[in-house]
């Protein structure tokens, strides 16, 4: 794995997980229903959360909160709860899917009924196809350019590359606290760039990674942010057949960009 795709998860870990986390949303004792298909193919009992909420929690680039905080690398501990039809909690046995918002169960000795869970309200994503998968709101994470130059006599380089953070909101109140959340989380603001040396925290599957270990890479600084600036946009108006007048689609209509510059110093 280059380097460059290291900064872009490191970056998406931030940006979920602190310049985000005013917007972590928790649902309780949702009801689970049993995927007998699925069940039967994995051979394990699979259980899907089956929450009313508008974004849906399993949308694309959402689930469930995986990490207590953003200064933790463990798997969580008290963000997914899993009851049982009496209301008693069923303290571990079992996976969870993160991505999908589903509980594991080895078999179907011990019977889930509700969860209780905290998800990310905002969609992170880092391609621009990917927001017309997911539900607004939802941000896109480009790493646009970069270069590399001399810092020091001998080796080592100064790495900067420009960064846009695109904001698609559900209303303008929603895409003014996007844009302050997102400006105070980079403005004079940095994070650790990791190393992933055995993948990441979440595994192909939407599991936790068992061999995932936190370690920042040798030799290279954290990732800094500066020249933050944030601004509204506002798309050229779409004609519509049935209508004389123009308008905006709902996908753009509350749209902002905030854009950066994210480097980092590596030793010879």
């Amino acid at each position: 794995m280059k380097k460059a795709r290291k900064e872009d998860i490191s970056l998406h870990h931030y940006v979920r997980n602190e310049v985000l986390k005013d917007f972590i949303e928790i649902e309780k004792h949702v009801p689970l229903v049993y995927l007998e298909e699925l069940s039967r193919e994995s051979g394990t009992a699979v259980y899907q959360a089956e929450s009313n909420m508008l974004p849906k929690p399993n949308s694309y680039g959402r689930g469930w909160v995986y990490v207590d905080s953003f200064e933790y690398f463990t798997e969580q501990t008290d963000s997914v709860v899993v009851y049982d039809g009496l209301g008693t909690v069923i303290s571990g046995g079992y996976d969870i899917d993160y991505v999908d918002c589903r509980i594991i169960m080895p078999n179907t000795t011990v019977v889930p009924a509700t969860v209780t869970y905290k998800w990310y309200y905002v969609a992170v994503v880092d391609e621009w196809d990917d927001v017309h998968a997911s539900d607004v709101p939802v941000v896109v994470v480009d790493l646009t350019s970069f270069t590399k130059e001399g810092f020091q006599l001998g080796g080592g380089k100064f790495i900067p590359r420009r960064v846009n953070i695109h904001v698609f909101a559900t209303n303008q109140a929603e895409r003014e606290d996007l844009n302050e959340a997102i400006y105070d989380g980079l403005y004079l603001k940095s994070c650790p760039m990791q190393e992933l040396p055995f993948g990441t925290m979440i595994d192909w599957d939407g599991r936790w990674n068992d061999s995932y270990v936190f370690a920042t890479i040798s030799g290279s600084s954290w990732l800094k942010f500066e020249n933050v600036k944030a601004r509204n946009v506002y798309p050229r108006l779409i004609s519509t057949p049935t209508r004389d007048y123009a308008q905006l689609s709902d996908l753009n209509r509350y749209r902002s960009r905030i854009t950066f510059d994210m480097f980092h110093w590596e030793e010879a």
